[in-house]
């Protein structure tokens, strides 16, 4: 479950009129285009609140700077606070772009039914739980923002719908660096490097594409009860796991390039299906460093085991363990096309009955190419050689 950290206060709402662009001051409502001429420093509470629906807020390169500290309680009866630009109360077609915000609880708050939010350019830093947080709004974009040391999380979008995140780069945070949970939305060429998690996506249909992510505890997660994400085209390097499928159905991970993963205490698995239904996993290149498996279809922390998933034309090393890995209560899983080479123990390791494998090759593995188990179903076209046991394979024949 993920916890959104943000200060809110009693019922009553602050009334405060609009401000021109030559007078606007920390707490200031703004209700009509504005740009601002200099820097608010030392925000004690809110930076700016939005005012007015259509409206474009410019920083015009100026920094919002909070002070750093977030409040026991929020001063303003029925608001949020600690915030560097709050538009909590819903306004549609707004546009924040073009500055700084900074050293505050949350650097750009949108919700309460926001449809049609832009948000772009904005450097966001020092931020104590999300530098931005949407929540319950449509048709928000989130394009070209950077954000460093954003504390838990640098971009956080809940019960929304149709949101458009893309071209941001972000690090440093203590969470996921991107938690989205959230329908029919588009996650794409986004770069996030050294946080303790990548990505966290769930929600229906929509698709996390042509990111990179680097130097972190965790790559892409598909978070339980998820529906029809598509993971393609993206780069995870020097991550601790790969790329995670939970308990989500009608997942496609496709043409992604999963290279160094694991290593000292960080995890291992490239990809890894746990509890999974009706997943794809097609052509990706998977090296894993750490001590598990290039492509693991398990049960390990899920409430059932996996069913029904297609592992297809995959390359797959682990320097450790096996290249491909099927538990044994994982039922209705098949492997076709797949090439698994120079692992440390097998090539592919069938605990399944039941599993059809097809057209797969392993070579040059530490042990067998391909380790089955009696009740495996041989779909033929299976290929072995220069393995470490001259067996080569086991109750499968490989040619």
């Amino acid at each position: 479950m993920f916890a959104v950290a943000l200060l809110v206060a009693g019922t009553t709402m602050l009334a405060v009129g609009p401000a021109a662009a030559s007078g606007v001051a920390c707490g200031d409502v703004v209700s009509v285009d504005t740009t601002l001429t200099s820097d608010l420093v030392d925000c004690p509470d809110i930076g700016l609140v939005i005012g007015a629906n259509d409206i474009t807020l410019d920083l015009n390169g100026h920094t919002i700077d909070g002070d750093g500290t977030s409040p026991v309680t929020c001063p303003v009866q029925g608001r949020v606070c600690d915030v560097g630009v709050d538009n909590s109360a819903g306004h549609d077609g707004v546009t924040i772009q073009g500055g700084a915000i900074q050293q505050f609880n949350a650097g750009v708050l949108v919700s309460g039914g926001a449809d049609g939010n832009r948000l772009r350019r904005l450097t966001i830093a020092q931020t104590t739980s999300e530098a931005i947080l949407v929540v319950d709004s449509a048709h928000t974009v989130i394009e070209g923002n950077t954000m460093t040391d954003p504390g838990i999380t640098a971009v956080v979008v809940l019960e929304s719908s149709d949101a458009l995140v893309t071209r941001n780069a972000a690090s440093g945070s203590t969470g996921y660096a991107m938690f989205l949970d959230a329908d029919h939305s588009v996650i794409e060429h986004n770069a996030l490097d050294a946080g303790e998690h990548g990505f966290a996506v769930g929600g229906s249909g929509t698709t996390v594409r042509r990111n990179v992510v680097s130097d972190s505890g965790g790559g892409i997660d598909v978070n339980d009860e998820a529906s029809g994400i598509r993971v393609e085209e993206n780069e995870l390097r020097r991550v601790g796991d790969g790329i995670i499928v939970g308990v989500a159905s009608d997942t496609l991970v496709r043409r992604n390039v999963v290279d160094a993963v694991g290593g000292g205490e960080r995890g291992g698995f490239g990809i890894i299906l746990d509890g999974s239904v009706r997943s794809t996993v097609a052509r990706n290149a998977v090296h894993a460093t750490g001590n598990g498996p290039a492509i693991y279809v398990a049960h390990l922390d899920a409430a059932s085991a996996p069913r029904d998933n297609h592992v297809t034309h995959n390359h797959a090393t682990s320097q450790h363990a096996d290249g491909i890995l099927v538990d044994p209560d994982a039922t209705g899983t098949a492997l076709s096309g797949n090439v698994a080479v120079n692992s440390g123990d097998d090539g592919i390791d069938v605990d399944a009955p039941g599993t059809t494998l097809t057209g797969n090759l392993a070579a040059h593995n530490h042990d067998l190419g391909i380790e089955a188990v009696a009740g495996v179903v041989d779909g033929g076209g299976n290929r072995a050689g220069g393995n470490g046991n001259p067996a080569q394979c086991t109750n499968i024949s490989c040619s």
